[in-house]
């Protein structure tokens, strides 16, 4: 049977990505890939299998596994800092026109 948020076969104890993900879980408890392939993959035992799905839960509500939000969300950022780029760039050439004014 599927535990719960289980999509997939659990593979096999000796399966290599099977032993990535573990251990890279067990190296970076916040990595969002391997949270994922556990969950999805069923790997870890029913309680560590609990605790991973509250936070994968969590993930996928504020949307770390969907590709359109992280898109843009990059772009938003990429806009925001162009724009504060941009307002500094005016602010300096004000600053440089003020001064070329005084000293003529």
């Amino acid at each position: 049977t599927f535990k719960d948020g289980q999509k997939f076969l659990t593979p096999p104890v000796a399966d290599p990505t099977r032993a990535f993900y573990e251990s890279l879980l067990e190296e970076k408890p916040d990595s969002i890939i391997a949270i994922r392939f556990c969950v999805e993959y069923g790997v870890k035992q029913l309680d560590d299998h609990k605790k991973l799905l509250r936070k994968y839960s969590n993930l996928k509500e504020k949307g770390a596994f969907n590709i359109h939000a992280k898109i843009k969300r990059a772009l938003e950022k990429r806009h925001k800092i162009g724009a504060l780029s941009k307002e500094k760039k005016e602010k300096k050439e004000k600053k440089e026109k003020k001064e070329k004014e005084k000293s003529t």
